[in-house]
């Protein structure tokens, strides 16, 4: 695994771990790789993986490196043939973005009660390299937020149940949270709205109408970076 850091690329791949469970690849080196996915395993577990590459089919069992709860597992493979070792170098040497340690290990909560608009900004996310996770509601997000360490959140104020304002005082009052970041992504544009969340720490306000996936990425960047 110590080469990953320096030749790694962006997957997005569906995968089946031990024939049961789906998982979303986010990236691969030839030792290894990091995936998605809400099961969790304990460090040294043996995994068996499926997936495919350009349409190839790949079978290798992998051990557990590292876990993070509602986030993911890193990946060691174990018996990757030579013929699917130099398929996944030639793939490696083919892409010229590679991920950057900058945004692979940024965590980001995005919270909206729309499917289509957290698949669509989740996605261009992604591809960025960073892990991002979903919530549906302001309860769910709260939820997420006392089971995971996030580095930022992206949070609609008007959801159902707990809206945003009101994760937004939540976190202000409690140590553990209050450092996270947050940017809101609305679909309102109130000058109230946004000098309330203001007040109550949020970051920036972007209004979905003119935001992005890809300045909602950039932002998000731009805001970790600090």
């Amino acid at each position: 695994m110590k080469n990953r850091k320096k030749n790694r690329v962006l997957l997005q791949k569906d995968i089946i771990i031990n024939n049961i469970i789906k998982g979303y690849v986010l990236d691969i080196s030839d030792g290894g790789m990091f995936i998605h996915t809400q099961a969790e395993f304990i460090r040294g577990a043996r995994v068996d993986l499926n997936f495919t590459l350009n349409e190839r089919p790949i079978q290798v069992r992998g051990s557990v490196q590292h876990m993070q709860p509602g986030v993911g597992i890193g990946i060691k493979f174990l018996n990757l043939s030579t013929d699917d070792f130099s398929f996944i170098n030639d793939l490696l040497r083919s892409q010229p973005h590679m991920i950057s340690e900058e945004t692979k290990t940024k965590n980001i909560l995005l919270v909206d009660d729309n499917a289509q608009t957290r698949a669509m900004y989740r996605s261009r996310l992604m591809s960025d390299g960073f892990t991002a996770v979903e919530a549906r509601n302001g309860t769910e997000a709260l939820k997420k937020l006392q089971e995971t360490k996030f580095d930022l959140v992206i949070l609609e104020i008007w959801t159902e149940g707990i809206d945003g304002f009101k994760i937004l005082q939540l976190m202000k009052i409690n140590p553990e949270l209050r450092d996270i970041p947050v940017i809101v992504l609305s679909a309102r544009s109130t000058p109230a709205d946004l000098d309330k969340a203001m007040v109550l720490g949020a970051k920036d306000y972007l209004v979905k109408m003119v935001t992005s996936p890809v300045k909602l990425s950039e932002k998000v960047k731009s805001t970790l970076k600090g």
